[in-house]
């Protein structure tokens, strides 16, 4: 009723409020000698060419757009909610994707979900995410496979490109493309032997025969390419730790490297709509993103 009584009080005229409702005249009139009954008081002063307002009814007017303007805010902050667009989410980040990747998806956040506050964390393994993501540290992370505990979901969403990071004096420095062998046959700085690419790439090593030959096995992509800046050798790393430029260091694609995985991983007991729809988000949103790394 409320509703009706603020369109006839804005338009002063049955005829035209009633259009503006999208209502018959006479429904609408019943409405508004119903609201004034239940307040025991006239609001509206009718003639046959226009309505007037009581002074009650100027009070009713400014109060009631004022509690409609709010009960259109709740519903749309209650919906928000419902569809998981509001609330607080804590991402934690794979190494590479730290550089490349990080920055990109907190714009593509704060574009696309205003409401949400998000909370970043970087340069973890993914056994490191997997233990941050059971004991509640996190909530969703963005990692690399595989996943070894069961009770965490994932979904791959992206595939990348294993590159070279040598030094800028390095032999092979002047080649605009290398072969895996090229790389390997030379000493390597590499991430530990328990990580997502080391796995895929050591596998794929011994498969050709070869045997790799770490001087350093380091957590932090940052890390790994400051050692190869300080020339302790070269560095096979997904395509994304590219944005990580340092002086002393170039990168070179590797035609018959391995891929590795990307993917969003969650507690598979999570029941936050948040942390859902945020899933959701990044699977749809990040293969972009990689495009423009």
């Amino acid at each position: 009723m409320l509703r009706y009584f603020v369109a006839v009080a804005e338009e002063r005229h049955f005829g035209r409020a009633a259009e503006r409702l999208n209502i018959a005249q006479p429904p609408l009139s019943q409405q508004i000698k119903r609201l004034e009954n239940e307040l025991g008081t006239v609001l509206l002063l009718r003639t046959t060419r226009r309505v007037e307002l009581t002074t009650a009814g100027e009070l009713l007017l400014a109060r009631g757009k004022l509690l409609l303007s709010d009960a259109a805010r709740l519903a749309e902050d209650v919906q928000k909610v419902g569809r998981g667009l509001e609330g607080s989410v804590r991402l934690g980040l794979t190494g590479s994707a730290t550089y490349g990747l990080m920055p990109k998806i907190v714009r593509a956040t704060a574009a696309a979900l205003p409401e949400l506050d998000l909370h970043v964390s970087g340069e973890s393994l993914t056994p490191v995410l997997e233990r941050q993501l059971l004991s509640g540290q996190i909530d969703v992370a963005l990692l690399r496979p595989p996943v070894d505990s069961t009770n965490i979901k994932h979904t791959i969403i992206a595939y990348e490109s294993l590159v070279a990071a040598l030094p800028a004096d390095s032999p092979l420095a002047d080649r605009a493309e290398l072969h895996l062998r090229d790389v390997t046959e030379g000493a390597l700085v590499g991430y530990p032997a328990n990580s997502s690419v080391s796995r895929v790439l050591d596998t794929e090593i011994r498969s050709a025969g070869q045997r790799p030959r770490y001087s350093n096995r380091v957590p932090e992509t940052s890390t790994l390419i400051s050692l190869v800046s300080a020339g302790l050798g070269m560095a096979i790393v997904p395509e994304s730790a590219m944005a990580l430029k340092l002086s002393g260091v170039l990168y070179r694609p590797i035609v018959d490297a391995p891929t590795v995985a990307l993917a969003t991983a969650w507690r598979s007991d999570e029941t936050s709509d948040t942390v859902r729809r945020y899933v959701d988000f990044l699977r749809e949103t990040i293969p972009t993103l990689l495009g423009e790394v």
